[in-house]
């Protein structure tokens, strides 16, 4: 199984299984990944998205790793700390989309900045990745402040968003 080891971390891509139990009962999931138990239920905003994560993953599960929710676990607790989503294999430009959360518990403890680098790293390394994308609502100071960190680029804006790039 494929996974990326960071010094505090582990990133592991959730197959079907997975991500099906993490939508309808995360405790569930983290038994059956051995890990240690929360009373966490995702948010609506972030059910709704892992269920698009889900039904992309379905459609070609062959690649699930492109499609899926890559949970972030904190290796000394075993504990899930939050997740990072690549959107799809790389375009026809070689862009590849993230998206990422950390549950309220563990923010501020430096895990995304550690999760990006490392993702980022393993995604530019990837065939057809010429570029890893992020978007985030213009208010989300905090995760401004990771993609800088990681070393993103602001290179677009819409009125809701602002687009951060690592190539």
């Amino acid at each position: 199984m494929i996974e990326i080891n960071t010094e505090r971390l582990r990133l592991i891509p959730l197959k079907a299984e997975h991500l099906k139990l993490l939508i309808d009962s995360p405790m569930k999931m983290e038994q059956r990944l051995t890990l240690l138990e929360s009373d966490r239920i995702l948010s609506p905003e972030l059910k709704q998205a892992m269920e698009t994560r889900l039904s992309k993953l379905l459609a070609d599960e062959e690649n699930y790793i492109w499609y899926t929710n890559w949970l972030i676990v904190k290796k000394d607790k075993n504990c899930a700390v939050g997740g990072i989503m690549v959107k799809g294999l790389p375009n026809e430009d070689g862009e590849v989309i993230i998206g990422y959360y950390t549950f309220p518990e563990y923010q501020g403890n430096g895990y995304m900045t550690e999760t990006i680098h490392y993702m980022k790293n393993w995604l530019l390394n990837q065939p057809g990745v010429v570029y890893v994308i992020a978007d985030t609502d213009k208010d989300n100071i905090p995760s401004h402040r990771v993609l800088e960190k990681s070393g993103a680029e602001m290179y677009k804006e819409t009125e809701a968003l602002y687009f951060w790039r690592f190539s």
